[in-house]
Formats: structure tokens, sequence, C-alpha cells
């Protein structure tokens, strides 16, 4: 039992615990990122057809353009 004890440090993780943490932190931390990246993606699409009705435009969803001759219908 002694030798137990004095080849286990008391207090330190085992290495596939270490390994584990480190595994599910970077699945975190890239899930986080996609995440992230779709909000941006999502918010800078949304300003740009708030900025088009704003000035007077009609969004045309199916281009993804503002028109400002023909008025589209939603989507």
């Amino acid at each position: 039992m002694l030798q137990m004890l004095k080849r286990h440090k008391i207090g330190e993780a085992p290495t596939w615990q270490r390994k584990l943490t480190v595994f599910v932190g970077s699945l975190f931390a890239a899930t986080l990122l996609l995440f992230t990246v779709w909000a941006i993606i999502l918010f800078i699409n949304t300003a740009d057809i708030d900025e088009c009705l704003d000035d007077g435009g009609s969004y045309d969803y199916e281009r993804g353009r503002c028109d400002f001759e023909v008025n589209h219908p939603g989507p």
C-alpha cells in the first residue's frame, strides 16, 4: 500500500484524466468559437436588411441585396 502511494502523488490527477480535461475543454472552446462566428454572420445579415429597409428600399431575399425599384415579398 505504501508503494502505491509513493508512485502516485496525492493531489495529482492521473494522465488519462488530464487528457480528458484538455479534450473536453478544447471541444467546448471549438463549439463556442463556431457559435460566435454563426452569431456574427447572422447579425451582419440582419443589419444589412435593417439598413435597406431604413433607407426606404425593399430587400430581395433571393438575391441577397437591396432593391429600390421593386417591392419584394418578405421571407
